[in-house]
This record gives structure tokens, sequence and C-alpha cells, in this order.
């Protein structure tokens, strides 16, 4: 008898998921219109007064406001009625939407909700709002609290699929526990909201939710959601109202002073201290011209006081790694540029001086432009086995343009231009995109784009083709259709060998990717021990634009949910692909790479313990490619986290990675190329929702097979004091220390003490 491939074994997977029991006719039916259902429209009330926002819901205004009952759950149960008690009211008064929602809880001992920072509770007890202000069905600001008052908030960008949980609003909220649950009070103010202002009656989408994370993630909303349908914003009621809405001057102004003393010595030369101390003033600027447009303007931003960015393993890898922006300028209003490809990374953006941005939306047009400069020019070279980074020593100019034209709920269109530009250096990337949704279930997205570049002569010739200006194109289609049973990923995309886009994160040039995704979701009953499993197969393939085989993969996939919110997910992946260049002068793949035959298997489980611990664990285990030396090694790579919040004002993280990889030689002795591990600390105390003391300890101890070991240790305690994320008080000390093999222990090699006061003058 024949043995199976791994090919076979993946066809007779993909078999099994689609004669998997779902009728023809149920899958047919559910998709060949639309199924969207209209529901009663949510009438606000206007009241002249105001709420005092203290948890006890006496005041006046209150009386006159709507009341809605979130009385269902539709997910992980499919719109059916809510075993716990929830009201939410809603009243206007021309400057603040108020909201208040009472959440009854039969045991409020087990509510997960602490104090923490601001956008840390996402996975707490939450009551929120989320709210389309031009109802036109693309974005939404999302706006949640836990018990404690804790603010969360976002933007939902529905073309993209992706939350933008770095955006901050100014908005006030008081949330207090209570013997029969917690309340919470909400103000939101105009001024922070698009929408158009022209004292007519608006109609915005609206949806009032609460999160039950018990034994199962409850989510409680007054909205029944069709499965078939994941524009979970395309289904939202409106709310009518808001004639009187009133955005006021909508003037911020915040003056920033930043102080830091910095030493650093020469750990080899038993130097003493250097020290060096600067004191840097900035300024951001925030104008709501109207209610249709903003305009952001920023001197000096700064990344002084932000906190130190999550360790991350970087051993044996080829492409650069991606770390979130955290500057208020580049954050506001970030989704009007976004696109299918990331053209718009402002973290390449190290060190500017000034910057300036216009935001807007007027009836079916939205659109965006920001202009900045860069005195230090950091450029991710792009290629299709690896990547790597470079740094002009010269200041550059930075610009964006994105306009988006909304023909109506099903199609969108839309350009995107961005620059970059120094002395003998320029890179000018323009593209169309387009969205079309052909039914509930059903959507295409396609995007072009064309780049001029000139690099100069700093840069390794291997990523510019010539020593003058090089053009290439980049493209993607996708079709995608999300059901409640099933979802088919397909997507095609190719990028040309000299297509660049340096403002953006594109780290992979000279590719064609074609993938494909097939994953059939059940549901189980409401009492069950499990709410919801999958399993899936993928099938993914690359080669180069001269059609040379870099990497072939085949894999399938089982998650399911469980009991202590619990999620188990288990990957099998088989992988062909190419190792490093044997020369790197030449751009092919065939005759000048080895294919390696990679098998790995995964798991990855999270859970909570109880209302105050979480734990997770990654794991995997099988073949990887060592690519410093070209071989196919065993790998066995482990990473966990335990989050515990000791009391309700103390939360304690633990983050631990460890990978090893060890050669396979012909003579079945393994050798051991490296071993990395990683540890995290970090310990938060938060004294009220406005300050905290943070202490974060990141160690990294890697041994290589060479002999080559280094150990670093980065350490940061920070103390806060924030009245709002503008109006901010900081105090901070941070230190670097490393070892290698000419040193005998870490080596304190640098150290800051800074501190920042920034005030948000509004008006």
């Amino acid at each position: 008898m024949k043995k199976l491939s791994c090919h076979d074994l993946f066809v007779l997977f993909v078999a099994l998921i689609l004669i998997s029991p779902i009728s023809a006719t149920q899958a047919t039916n559910a998709h060949e219109k639309k199924t969207t259902v209209s529901l009663p429209a949510l009438n606000i009330p206007f009241s002249e007064g105001d709420v005092v926002l203290d948890g006890e819901l006496d005041d006046k205004l209150w009386t006159k406001a709507l009341l809605v009952d979130l009385n269902l759950v539709n997910s992980p149960w499919n719109n059916l009625p809510s075993p716990i008690k929830t009201t939410a009211k809603l009243i206007e008064n021309g400057k603040f939407l108020y909201v208040s929602f009472i959440a009854i809880d039969p045991q409020p001992e087990k509510i997960q909700g602490f104090l923490t920072d601001r956008d840390d509770a996402w996975f707490h007890d939450l009551v929120g709002i989320k709210l389309d202000t031009h109802n036109n069905r693309r974005l939404n600001y999302e706006f949640f609290v836990n018990p404690y008052g804790v603010q969360n908030d976002a933007t939902f960008n529905e073309i993209t699929g992706k939350a933008n949980s770095s955006w901050d609003g100014l908005w006030y909220a008081f949330g207090k526990k209570t013997p029969q649950g917690y309340q919470v009070e909400i103000a939101i103010p105009y001024n922070i909201l698009n929408f158009k202002s022209d004292g007519q009656e608006k109609k915005w989408a609206i949806e009032l939710v609460r999160t039950y994370p018990r034994d199962t993630k409850l989510r409680i909303s007054h909205v029944p959601l069709n499965r078939d349908n994941p524009c979970w914003l395309c289904q939202y009621p409106e709310a009518i109202g808001f004639e009187k809405a009133e955005v006021g001057q909508n003037l911020r102004i915040t003056p920033a002073i930043t102080a830091t003393s910095n030493e650093m010595r020469n750990v080899y030369a038993n130097d003493d201290w250097h020290a060096g101390n600067d004191i840097e003033a900035g300024l951001d600027v925030r104008w709501g011209i109207n209610a249709n447009n903003l305009l952001n303007a920023t001197i000096n931003p700064d990344f002084s006081t932000v906190e130190s960015d999550s360790g991350q393993l970087n051993v044996n890898t080829n492409f650069s790694l991606f770390y979130e922006e955290k500057r208020a300028f580049f954050l506001d209003n970030s989704d009007y540029f976004s696109s299918d490809f990331n053209l718009v990374y402002t973290r390449n953006i190290a060190d500017p001086d000034y910057g300036a941005k216009l935001t807007g939306r007027s009836d079916k047009h939205s659109y965006g432009i920001f202009t900045t400069n860069d005195t230090e020019t950091n450029i991710l070279l792009p290629g299709n086995i690896n990547s790597s980074l470079t740094t002009l020593a010269k200041e550059s100019n930075l610009g964006v343009l994105r306009y988006r034209y909304d023909y109506d709920e099903e199609i969108s269109v839309g350009t995107i231009t961005t620059l970059r530009t120094a002395d003998d250096y320029h890179n000018y990337v323009f593209g169309i995109d387009a969205r079309y949704r052909l039914s509930d279930s059903n959507a295409i997205k396609a995007q072009f784009l064309n780049s001029d570049t000139l690099y100069p002569d700093q840069v390794d010739d291997f990523f510019k083709p010539n020593n003058s200006s090089f053009t290439d194109q980049a493209y993607k289609v996708n079709f995608v259709h999300n059901s409640e049973y099933w979802l088919v990923d397909i997507d095609h995309r190719n990028i040309g060998e000299s297509f660049r886009a340096d403002l953006g994160f594109m780290p992979r040039a000279d590719i064609k990717t074609d993938d494909i995704l097939v994953k059939r979701t059940f549901y189980a009953e409401q009492e069950s021990l499990w709410q919801e499993a999958a399993i899936g197969a993928e099938w993914k393939i690359v080669h180069n634009t001269d059609n040379e085989l870099i990497k072939r993969e085949l894999s399938a996939s089982f998650n399911i949910d469980g009991p202590l919110q619990s999620k188990l997910e288990l990957d099998y992946v088989h992988a062909e692909k190419v190792g490093l260049r044997y020369d790197d002068s030449i751009s092919d793949i065939d005759s000048n790479t080895t294919l390696f035959n990679e098998d790995q298997f995964k798991l990855y489980a999270t859970a909570y313990v109880n209302n105050r611990t979480y734990v997770s664990l990654d794991l995997t285990l099988g073949d990887k490619i060592d690519y410093a030396n070209d071989r196919l090694g065993d790998l066995a790579q482990v990473a966990g986290n335990i989050t515990v919040f000791i009391t309700d004002h103390l939360e304690f993280d633990f983050y631990q990675t460890y990978s090893k990889l060890d050669a396979k030689h012909e003579t079945g002795i393994e050798k051991n190329v490296y071993v990395a591990k990683i540890s995290e600390l970090r310990l938060a105390y938060q004294f009220d929702v406005r300050s905290y003391l943070k202490l974060s300890m990141i160690y990294s101890d890697i041994d290589r097979n060479q002999g080559d070991k280094t150990k670093d240790l980065s350490t940061q305690l920070i103390y806060a004091y924030k009245i709002n994320p503008q109006t901010v008080f900081f105090l901070g000390y941070s230190d670097n220390s490393f070892q290698d093999n000419d040193l005998t222990k870490l080596e304190r090699s640098q150290r800051t003490f800074f501190t920042k006061i920034s005030y948000a003058w509004a008006q």
C-alpha cells in the first residue's frame, strides 16, 4: 500500500471539513441575499442640566433618560436571553452624551475587575457604548468602563477589520461596586467625535454592550446579531436626536516639558560615568476646525516617558520585528490612513522635530494628510527571504495623503500616497484600493501600488537594483466568505523586486503569495462544557517574481473553548522552505539556496484559574532552519505568562520564553545551535484610576554554539499621575546592563533619570 504524503493528508483533511454536517441548501439560502434586520431606533432625549459622575445615578437628569435593557447574549450564544440583568440610560444636553449602566451580578465577589491603567482592562467585566457618528458603517468609536471606572477606548475600522486601542479620547467616567454588582456613569463630550454639525436631527449607529467573564465570557447586548454577517457594525440600530449637539471651539493645546539626565560609560575600560543633562519643550495642538475636520500639530514629540516595549525573541529570525506606536500625535485619527498593505508605520519616524495632520469626513468622503520631518532616517530594506535595517545620517521629510469614497454600504474606493525625501534619497508610493461587499457574508478587496525610489550610495547594492531611480509595483486581491459556520479566505499578493514602501512596514519584496484558508465552526448547547470549536486547513505557496519557489506550506488546526474561559489551539504545519543564499551578491533562489522540510506541532492554551489569575502557554516543537549555518535543526520553544491581581490595586505579570535549537547531523549526533531565554517581570501598583507606580525588568540570556554568549538586563521604574491621557506627570528611572564573552558579569552601561509634565488646556 502506498504511503500517504503530507499533501495527500492535507487534501483528505480539507475534504473532511467540506463534508461536515451542514446542508448545501442551508449554506446557500443563508447567503443569497442580505439579512439586515430593521431594529427600532433609540430616540435620545435632550435636557438641560449636568450629571455629577459619582456612580450614584441620583441626578435629576437621569429621571428623563431613555432606558434600554441589555437582554441578549450574542457571543458565544446565538442571541439567547441574558441570565443577568443590565440596564442602560441615555440622555444628552448638547455638550455631552451621558450613559449610565446598572450591572446586576448574582455573585459580585466573582467580578473580574480591578484598578489598572487606562486601556489595560479589556478582559475585565465591562460596560460600554459603540457609536458610528457618520452612520456609514465604516468606523465606530468604542467607550468601555470597568467596575472601578477604568476607561478603555478604541476605534474600530470595519474595512480593515482592525481595532485601534491606542486611540485616546478625552472623556469622563466613574464606576463603583455595589452589593448587587456595579454601576457606571459615562460622559462623552461631542468635541472628541467627528460628525456633521448642522443643527439637524442626526442618526448614529449605536450598540450598548456588557461583557460578563465568568466560566464562559458572555457578550451581552440590546442588539440581536446575525452570525452570517461578520459586519456587526452594519447591524446596529440608529440613535436619533442630537439636534443641539455642539462641538464648541474644540481647541486643545498641550505644552510639555521633559528633563533628562542620561549617564553612560565604557564598561570594557572600567570608565567613569559621563553625564549629559537635557531639558526639552514640546507642544501638541488639536483643533477641531469644525465637526468634520480635525487639525493636529506637534513640535518635538518624544519617547521619553513611553513604557519599555515588551521583550521579543530575535534569535534566528530573518525579518524585522514590529512595535506599536504610542505617540499621541500619530495615534489621533490614525485609522484615516490605514489600508490593506501597511503603508504608514509611524514607528519608522524615529526623531521628528515637528508634524502637522489634517483629517476629515464629509458625507461619503473621508480624507487625511500629514507631514513631518525625521532627524534620523531609518529605512527597512525588504527582501524575499530576509530584511535588514539601515540608517541614513541625514534629515528627511515625510508626507501621507489618503482619500476614500464610500459609494454605499457595499462599495468603497480609495487612494493613498506616501513620500520620504532627503538629499540623494527619495521614496514615493501611490496606490488605489477598493472593497465590495457582495453580500452579508462575502467581500472582495483589492489594492494596487506603484513606487519610485532612489537610494544613496551607502545602501547595500543588493537592495538597490541600480544607482539611479527605480520603480516597481505591488498588488493584492482578497476574497473572504465569513458566515456562521464557514470561513473561506483566498488571498493573492504580488510585490515586485524593486518595490519599496519606506514609510510603511513591508519587510518582504520580490514575492508572489497564494494563500487559501478554510475553517468550519461548530457550536455547542448553552450548558455544555465547551461553547465553540473549529477545524481548519490552510495552503500557502510563495515564489519570487521569477517563479522560483521560496516556501510551500500546508497546515491543519483545531481550536476549542472550555471552562475557566479557557481556549486551546492545536496546529500541525508542514512546510518546504529555502534557507539563506549561498551567494548574497545575486538574487537567484534556485541553485543558490537549499530547500528544507519543516514539520512543526504547535499548542496554544489560555485560561483564567480564577477571577484574579490568568495563565497562557505557547509551545512549538519540530523542525526549524538554522539560518546562521544553513541547516535543519530541532526546535523546542515554549513561552508562558501568568498575570495575578494580588490585590485590587497590585498586578503581577511574568513572561518567560525559552527557545532551544539543536542541529541535525547525518551521524545522528545533535549539537546545540543556541539556547535563548527571555524573562520579563512587570509589577504595577495602581493607587487609583489616575496614578500608578510601575516596575519592569526584561532579562535575556543567549548562548550560541560558537561560544558567543550575551546577557542583557533592562529595568524601568515609573511613577505617573494622569488627569487625562494628555495632562500627566511622569517621574522615572531606567538603566541597561549587558554581559558578553569579554565580561565576567552584567555591567551597567547606561542609566537615565527623567521627568515630564504636560497639561492639556482645552476650550
